[in-house]
């Protein structure tokens, strides 16, 4: 399907980055929002990042300073079982 008719019937963002050519498009956003928009056969590729759950109550150290590594509850750990249960319902059933 063309760029633009793509663009035009599923309501997507401009893209990010488009090749000359228009070869390939990246597009910037939540994988929840942007893939139900998509016909499948529009992407070989997804780029996904998901929470890393690294907020263990530790410290680093940045730019000489100790410093928290908490980012909030999100990215507060439940376990790994919790984890992957999210993640499949979350966001890796829209991809298989």
């Amino acid at each position: 399907m063309p760029h633009d008719a793509v663009h035009e019937t599923q309501g997507l963002p401009e893209p990010y980055f488009e090749s000359p050519g228009r070869r390939f498009r990246l597009y910037q956003g939540d994988c929840l929002d942007l893939l139900p928009r998509m016909p499948p056969e529009s992407f070989d590729l997804v780029f996904a990042d998901p929470p890393y759950f690294l907020s263990n109550d530790g410290i680093t150290c940045h730019a000489g300073k100790m410093v928290s590594v908490n980012k909030g509850k999100w990215d507060k750990s439940k376990g790994a079982e919790a984890e992957m249960r999210a993640c499949r319902r979350r966001w890796l059933r829209i991809l298989w």
